[in-house]
């Protein structure tokens, strides 16, 4: 019986998650912006960068799974990915966010590459840190906890950082290029710093047995497990609501209330709606369980966002009032997707017969990119086909395309990620079940080789 996670341990852990959404949250915050308005990529070259890269994750992200599941070292399975790989995740964010003099389709070359480079590290880096989680505790309210803890670094800290922090940041230059590039620079370090420090910290506390599995195991091992199936296609369209909205958010600001610097005013009325909803989510939890409370929150995202659209007006207070809401019980979701994500690792050994930490955590991540860069390509499409031209007055087509991206859509991606999590039906009490059978295998396992 393991003992209970100490303080310190888990703030160990947890703070790797600033690390890798100070990288992360500026990629989905501002790289579409960037390549549109400041690279000079057109919105349809952009919906086919995100998708191409995407595609390759499809392949990348299992293979890094079977790589990380089959590693052993002296450090760990999982931890040597992170902080060895801190540095070069980071190079590649300056990368993504430095303009060279080239020409134009030399440029859209260099994007793809940079871009395609960072989403592999990205996954060499993430997918192993999402993994210590499920080797740090077997209690489901303990992994509700450390959920909960990531999500405030990750989104309290890292994205209020980034949204509220990257328009003034940008205005003490003279062009978003500088300001863009020093401000990777800034993150970059920071990054590096807080991912080698919760590498080298974190425990890996569960040595569960090694298990033998190909690379042709992979998709029956996914298959097998419904509970995870379930669960990333709640994942892809959860991330497809956030991201589709924030792409969007510096047009919307821009282009429809007039005044770009309104999106940093925004997120500062979110800082406290998502703080109540991290201060909420391990309490709900607790009492009516995650899938419940996912559900709950994916509910009032609905709602919120239509009433937003349709009662707002032009009214700012109302419209940002409204959007607490969201913001508040979009935590709840964030939250608990992250938190019943290392359940499935034990369900997945349950039905298959072979345990992976990483197989499940790739092929969630994989969905979380895919919602990443579907909802950033939908996005960019869109736009694309509504006659949206930078730096210009849009035509009423293009406008109208902003304001149902940042409302309508992410309310029907909701509706669905509600609808899907109906059928999943890994609770408490058959998670308890799944463990116990595990251990009646075990046990019956080593009385056969005595």
């Amino acid at each position: 019986m393991l003992r209970p996670l100490k303080k310190t341990e888990l703030f160990n852990y947890s703070i790797g998650d600033l690390g890798i959404n100070l990288n992360f949250q500026l990629i989905g915050f501002f790289l579409a912006y960037f390549y549109t308005d400041v690279f000079g990529i057109s919105p349809a070259h952009v919906a086919g960068l995100f998708l191409a890269a995407r595609i390759w994750d499809a392949v990348n992200d299992p293979i890094m799974g079977y790589v990380a599941d089959h590693t052993s070292t002296r450090w760990g399975r999982f931890r040597p990915y992170v902080f060895f790989g801190a540095i070069p995740l980071n190079l590649l964010l300056l990368a993504c966010f430095f303009v060279p003099d080239l020409s134009p389709s030399m440029k859209l070359v260099y994007a793809y590459v940079t871009y395609i480079l960072h989403g592999m590290v990205f996954t060499a880096v993430g997918l192993p840190y999402s993994s210590i989680s499920a080797v740090m505790t077997q209690d489901q309210q303990e992994r509700a906890w450390i959920s909960t803890l990531r999500m405030f670094f990750a989104v309290i800290i890292a994205m209020s950082i980034v949204s509220i922090g990257t328009r003034p940041f940008l205005a003490k230059f003279e062009t978003e290029a500088e300001g863009f590039f020093a401000l990777a620079i800034c993150y970059a370090i920071a990054s590096s710093l807080l991912l080698i420090y919760s590498g080298i910290k974190a425990k890996e506390r569960i040595t569960p047995p090694k298990e033998k599995y190909h690379l042709k195991d992979i998709i029956p091992i996914i298959l097998k497990n419904e509970a995870l199936l379930i669960l990333s296609l709640a994942m892809f369209l959860n991330t497809c609501i956030w991201v589709i909205a924030n792409s969007v958010s510096l047009y919307y600001f821009k282009y429809i209330m007039g005044n770009a610097d309104l999106q940093s005013v925004f997120f500062q009325y979110m800082l406290p709606a998502n703080i109540l909803g991290v201060v909420l989510t391990p309490l709900l939890t607790g009492k009516f369980g995650k899938r419940n409370v996912f559900i709950f929150g994916s509910a009032i995202v609905v709602v919120a966002n239509l009433t937003r659209h349709f009662m707002a007006g032009d009214s700012f207070m109302l419209f940002t009032g409204i959007s607490m809401v969201a913001s508040t019980t979009m935590m709840f979701c964030s939250i608990c997707q992250w938190g019943m994500v290392p359940d499935t690792v034990e369900y997945g050994q349950w039905k298959s017969g072979i345990r992976s930490e990483d197989i499940p955590f790739a092929f969630f991540s994989f969905t979380f990119k895919a919602g990443m860069a579907l909802g950033g390509s939908f996005a960019a499409i869109v736009l694309s086909l509504s006659g949206y031209v930078a730096n210009t007055e849009l035509t009423e087509t293009a406008q109208t395309a902003i304001i149902w991206l940042f409302n309508i859509v992410p309310a029907i991606a909701s509706l669905g990620c509600m609808v899907a999590l109906l059928f999943y039906r890994l609770d408490a009490e058959k998670f308890s079940q799944v463990l116990k059978d595990l251990e009646a295998r075990a046990a019956a396992k080593q009385s056969a080789d005595a």
